[in-house]
């Protein structure tokens, strides 16, 4: 009778209760603390450093603990290509053997779920012993990896000393462009749909499986307010749709809440809100867990949202005697032991420095030797064409989100495999397809609208736009040319167009004769870029001349090794037309001063760990 009473009670009175939802994103097998690239031990990334304090917030018993991922983690460094290389058929992927370890509650896929092929991502999420979710891939006649949404049963003590069950939904979304930028390794064998639709249309089913409360896996960032078909960074619109409550965010790599944010009507970046629903974003490679701590009402008609709290923690060293830490660390140990090994091997020597600090603002030798290996290949593929051929590079380790060690630093020496992964860090295959000169100057245009206006006069302006990532800095080996900075730029971050007229681009040659609007070239490009990567217009596959099928890491170490010695220096194929008077101001390593020109000076020590240098034009 006391029971039968009790439950009355609980069933009746109003009460509240605390569902925390912690997130990791974008992890890209940064399981260790380990820099592959450089070679090194790395502090301040890698799961294994956020795992006793997942633990501990799991064992708090104030708050129902979920935990989640939301994309990206099987690619991204050595460590991923040792282990898709060798896919053995008996063996648990790491990564999901440390989403085991840690008890995750769902992941979602990432667009770089996709860059290894779908028997690949198959055999490594055929383990996984939690939902792997995602609504808005249409796997045709296969069957499906991941699966829409999930509702999972847990239970919440409230304040009354009642118990109350509660039913999560988790719904999982990728960008719609994964279909365009892994086209080659895809060959059409899935399609993908708008994010903000395929939310509309799902959330119904969701509620109707008995949700009481929905969290979306957005792997995707924070862009526009308003929805566009098929738009890449839709988080902000995906949050407006009804019966979504909370937002996690991934995919561009940014920390949610973020104060330095410029608040808007729909995203209140200091209580970490959009559309006024929760939402954390936690940053990349581990180096922050994000949170959300839900207060909830429950009463006769359910569960609602009374309040809540969104933050993002940064990661704190695993203690030596960690339980947790040391089954992960167990777990990859073999992987990271192999990949130790393969990088570690000579592919050649250089008598000259590699590297990239300041990548962004001047021709540099990674981009030069990535542009000549490329434009060998394409001449090795295209045998009885007689365009001329010139090669698209971007600088990927430039600093930015990465920090002061981000960046391709080889001295004279052994050049290794690791030298060659950091010079091209991801899986893509090349792209080889005919342009015009007037598609090549607008190509030209779209990457060099990532400088600043400059006013003539005027020193220590700002050079960069921080909205553009380094990787969007596209330049053309094989051509030359001018990039006046007078002028507006023509696009923003995205890639729309702001200023249709804007004209940087001068004195576009070919061999030194002046490029015209109807000449035709062959050019080489990764396949991201190829098919619509970072905002740049696909190409159409009647313009595409060949799609080889070997990665751009194993073209760049091939042609290295080949060559043995390395001993040139950059050549000046593009740069800033002079601005009398005038400088600008951008950040870089502190190492960078070692590598100053005649344009380029160190201006101060900065904060963060970049130092300021000054370009004089």
């Amino acid at each position: 009778m006391v029971g039968g009473s009790t439950r009355s009670r609980c069933a009746l009175e109003a009460c509240h209760g605390s569902l925390r939802i912690l997130e990791t994103t974008d992890l890209h097998m940064q399981i260790l603390p380990y820099d592959y690239f450089a070679d090194r031990p790395d502090p301040s990334a890698g799961l294994v450093q956020l795992a006793d304090q997942i633990a501990d917030l799991r064992a708090d018993p104030s708050a129902l603990t979920l935990l989640f991922d939301n994309g990206d983690f099987l690619q991204g460094n050595p460590l991923a290509d040792t282990v898709a290389q060798a896919s053995l058929p008996d063996t648990i992927h790491p990564m999901i053997a440390a989403f085991s370890a840690l008890h995750y509650d769902a992941v979602a896929l990432g667009n770089h779920e996709f860059n290894y092929g779908l028997p690949f991502l198959r055999h490594a999420m055929k383990d996984a012993p939690f939902p792997v979710l995602c609504a808005n891939i249409d796997w045709r006649a296969q069957p499906a990896i991941a699966q829409p949404f999930a509702v999972l049963d847990r239970v919440i003590r409230c304040d009354n000393g009642c118990d109350h069950a509660v039913r999560i939904g988790v719904v999982g979304f990728v960008p719609p462009q994964i279909t365009q930028w892994d086209k080659v390794t895809l060959a059409g064998t899935i399609a993908a749909r708008d994010i903000v639709e395929t939310a509309r249309a799902i959330m119904p089913r969701i509620k109707a499986a008995g949700a009481d409360i929905v969290i979306a896996l957005c792997h995707a960032g924070i862009g526009d307010a308003d929805h566009a078909q098929g738009m890449e960074n839709a988080a902000a619109p995906l949050a407006a749709v009804p019966g979504i409550d909370v937002i996690l965010t991934g995919h561009t790599h940014d920390i949610f809440p973020d104060p330095a944010r410029l608040p808007t009507p729909s995203i209140d970046p200091v209580a970490g809100r959009l559309h006024g629903k929760p939402a954390v974003g936690a940053g990349f490679h581990g180096n922050a867990l994000g949170m959300i701590l839900l207060s909830l009402r429950h009463d006769a008609e359910g569960w609602h949202i009374a309040g809540h709290e969104s933050r993002v923690i940064p990661a704190r060293q695993t203690p030596a005697n960690s339980k947790v830490g040391a089954r992960i660390s167990a777990a990859v140990q073999p992987a990271h032991d192999a990949t130790l090994r393969r990088i570690r091997q000579p592919v050649a020597s250089t008598l000259v420095p590699i590297h990239s600090y300041f990548a962004c603002v001047s021709p540099d030798l990674p981009g030069q030797l990535l542009g000549a290996a490329l434009i060998d290949h394409a001449a090795s593929r295209l045998p009885d064409h007689n365009l001329p051929i010139l090669a698209v590079v971007s600088p990927f380790r430039a600093g930015g989100l990465g920090g002061p060690g981000h960046y391709v630093a080889i001295p004279p020496g052994p050049v290794t495999l690791r030298d060659v992964c950091a010079i091209y860090p991801y899986a893509d295959t090349p792209v080889i397809a005919q342009r015009t000169g007037a598609q090549l100057r607008d190509w030209l245009e779209q990457a060099v609208s990532g400088y600043h206006q400059m006013t003539p006069g005027v020193a220590r302006q700002p050079l960069l736009n921080p909205a553009f990532a380094a990787y969007l800095f596209d330049a053309f080996c094989g051509l030359t040319y001018v990039i006046d900075l007078t002028q507006p730029p023509r696009h923003d971050a995205a890639g729309r167009i702001i200023s249709a007229g804007a004209c940087r681009i001068t004195d576009l040659r070919y061999n030194g004769k002046a490029v015209r609007p109807d000449d035709r070239f062959a050019v080489i490009a990764n396949s991201y870029r190829a098919f619509g990567g970072g905002g740049f217009p696909p190409l159409a596959m009647h313009d595409v001349l060949s799609l080889p099928q070997e990665p751009i890491r194993d073209i760049l170490a091939a042609r290295l090794q080949a060559r043995q010695i390395i001993d040139e220096t950059v050549q000046d194929n593009w740069r800033f037309a002079p601005i009398a008077g005038t400088s600008a101001c951008f950040s870089s390593a502190p190492q960078g001063k070692h590598h100053l020109t005649d344009r380029i000076s160190h201006a101060a020590s900065g904060m963060g760990g970049f130092d300021t240098y000054l370009l004089t034009f």
